[in-house]
């Protein structure tokens, strides 16, 4: 990884002068755009590929074992550069972003024959569209279908410290508090591909042994980006409320974790809209507290190789859907300690036990079913994603293959408790009715009338 700073947070210097750059008008536009995004690698994109130059080609060459060459001259000197051709790109992104590297995403925002028609006025038009982060990926390509991707967030306020945490591929959002003696814990449980947070807890002393552990993934961002009154705002906005009481009482710190977030998705998708559900509050104590320590000799999710084959969870996982197995890692992660949580579960699961040829006839369904809580991916703005836009992702489009299978599977098998239907259904890798309560409910789209819920 390179020694830019981590940040993917575009810098607008207005009060510094940039630096004169000598060269062709593309040149010129590279450098204008690539002094905007430190940190970060630039795909410019040139016709079919997506280039790099300078010092982000010498870094991306090693990295995606592609050929490093030279085009022009600048300063007297040659400028290194390599590149990927643009129907492959996802896969050679999946490879910078495992490295560690952040990547800006450069294209054309006009057709070359419209800069052609333009006359001599400059290169064809471009602007970076995204900014992909490993907290922040959204492509199946991208992803394990069978983990869960968190962006987490940590902040201060009124002495107390809050975490929070969503997963970008499934609008899934949480937040609870947290203290410095239990946020290793509670990180450890997560395992978040990023975190975000203000500079000014880097130089805590106390914090020093926990972040040097998760230095590849810290995103430090500018303090005045975790303030709780503007994250207080920037949520309230995002999900067009008045206030936020209507989604639970959540503390100043959790608020200024959670407003931070939705400002960095903000950030790295470039005005693209971004789903994300309603955030929930984990009660403190609802989970059971287990040190990192603890957790690594335990095996749960991971051996001490780091390996899933050999853990526990590897060992039980006999889950068809990656919404299951992403369900099954959760509940070993963070085993609930709340007795009416454990028999409700336990009610589930013993609701399935004594009925054999409905488990069988749920699983021979389950396995035609797409990957519900990432299909269709929940950030995309087209007309097959109008339910996740428009129902806070609570229906599937009609023509789903899994809507039109899990229609068959008859309402009088399902147990009579609306909390044990929910956990069967969590339980079975399927969307949670229970995720609808206290939502604030949209228009439900037209393609969405006849869908049957999950």
């Amino acid at each position: 990884m390179t020694d830019a700073p981590i940040s993917a947070e575009p810098r607008h210097d207005a009060d510094s002068p940039a630096p004169a750059f000598a060269g062709s008008p593309v040149m010129l536009q590279y450098h204008e755009i690539k002094r905007a995004h430190p940190g970060c690698l630039l795909f410019f994109r040139m016709g079919d590929f997506y280039e790099l130059f300078f010092e982000d080609a010498v870094a991306a060459a090693p990295a995606l074992d592609i050929a490093l060459t030279k085009r022009g001259r600048h300063n007297g000197a040659d400028i290194p550069m390599c590149g990927v051709p643009v129907h492959t790109a996802e896969a050679y992104l999946a490879r910078l972003i495992r490295a560690g590297f952040k990547v800006a995403i450069c294209d054309q925002t006009e057709d070359p024959a419209e800069a052609r028609r333009r006359g001599n006025k400059g290169p064809v038009r471009r602007a970076v569209v995204r900014v992909v982060t490993a907290g922040t990926l959204t492509e199946d390509g991208l992803l394990d279908a069978r983990r869960h991707n968190y962006l987490a967030g940590i902040a201060e306020a009124a002495g107390e410290m809050g975490l929070a945490w969503l997963d970008l591929s499934t609008g899934s959002f949480a937040l609870m508090p947290t203290t410095e003696n239990a946020l290793g814990g509670d990180l450890a449980r997560l395992m978040p591909g990023e975190i975000v947070l203000p500079e000014r807890l880097l130089a805590r002393p106390a914090l020093f042994e926990l972040f040097a552990e998760w230095k590849p993934a810290l995103t430090p961002l500018a303090n005045p980006r975790f303030d709780s009154e503007a994250a207080r705002r920037r949520l309230e906005s995002f999900y067009g409320v008045r206030a936020l009481d209507g989604f639970g009482n959540f503390g100043r710190a959790e608020i200024a974790a959670a407003g931070a977030l939705v400002d960095y998705v903000a950030l790295t998708q470039q005005g693209g809209a971004a789903y994300l559900a309603p955030p929930q509050r984990v009660l403190p104590g609802s989970v059971m507290q287990i040190d990192a320590a603890t957790r690594r000799n335990l095996e749960l999710t991971v051996t001490l190789s780091g390996e899933r084959r050999g853990s526990l969870l590897a060992t039980i996982d006999r889950t068809l859907t990656g919404a299951g197995a992403r369900l099954l890692a959760e509940h070993l992660a963070g085993p609930l300690t709340m007795p009416d949580a454990i028999m409700a579960r336990l009610d589930a699961v013993a609701f399935f036990v004594e009925r054999p040829d409905t488990r069988a006839a749920l699983r021979q369904r389950l396995r035609h079913c797409p990957d519900m809580k990432r299909w269709p991916p929940p950030n995309r703005g087209s007309a097959s994603t109008a339910c996740w836009s428009t129902g806070w992702g609570a229906r599937s489009p009609p023509n789903c293959r899994c809507s039109r299978a899990m229609a068959g599977l008859s309402r009088r098998a399902m147990p009579s408790s609306s909390t044990s239907a929910a956990n069967c259904a969590t339980t079975a890798g399927a969307r949670s009715p229970n995720c609808r309560r206290a939502m604030p409910r949209r228009a439900a789209s037209p393609r969405c009338a006849s869908a049957t819920t999950t």
